[in-house]
């Protein structure tokens, strides 16, 4: 597409089908997750160990509030919604304890109860992660996009490389290919025929 024409000089760019792909992806996934409440680990893509640093409460520029908390240094990109919760998975670094999300108007209250709790209580806003006295935080998540994984260090270096596997069950894989090629891309490539014959895109 050049200028908002097509033509059949103009095949579909990786980008466009990268885009297309990840947003069939997420509505497929979100699908699954709700009709059937199970939460696959394939999708999910390990961040690696994100460091934390200590910052007041407040979220205001120029106001503090005397308290505070640990917040994730580096923002976490975009992730998948589920019926009722976010993408993502967090853990300690050595994997032994579980963290659970909840909202931020709740995080000054949990722990006040008789029974011990299962898990660490973190709070998700303005895409980082908050929590109580904590050096850092694994993260797994199920991205928007799986390449922004790329921006993060991993055990074996990056965390992400476009020679690893998608994160996507092989499943909804077919269900996502017959649906790209009976719809996006059915369209794209009914493209107007070059008359010229030139490898121009010079059709009006």
């Amino acid at each position: 597409m050049e200028a908002g024409r097509i033509s059949d000089d103009s095949l579909p760019s990786y980008s466009q089908l990268y885009f297309i792909l990840n947003y069939k992806r997420a509505q497929y996934l979100r699908q699954d997750q709700t009709k059937n409440w199970f939460n696959m680990d394939t999708i999910y893509q390990d961040l690696g160990c994100l460091e934390m640093q200590e910052v007041d409460s407040a979220e205001c520029c120029h106001f503090e509030t005397g308290c505070t908390v640990f917040r994730t240094v580096t923002e976490i990109p975009p992730v998948l919604r589920w019926k009722l919760a976010y993408g993502l998975k967090i853990s300690a670094i050595n994997k032994t304890k579980r963290f659970e999300i909840i909202l931020p108007e709740r995080f000054d209250f949990v722990g006040h109860t008789r029974y011990p709790r299962l898990t660490e209580p973190v709070y998700y806003l303005n895409n980082r992660l908050y929590t109580k006295d904590v050096a850092a935080l694994n993260v797994r998540a199920a991205l928007v996009d799986p390449r922004d994984a790329k921006a993060f260090k991993c055990e074996n270096g990056v965390c992400y490389t476009d020679d690893m596997e998608y994160p996507l069950p092989q499943d909804i894989l077919d269900l996502i290919t017959r649906d790209v090629m009976g719809t996006e891309l059915k369209y794209m490539l009914s493209l107007i025929p070059d008359e010229e014959n030139n490898a121009a895109d010079d059709n009006p």
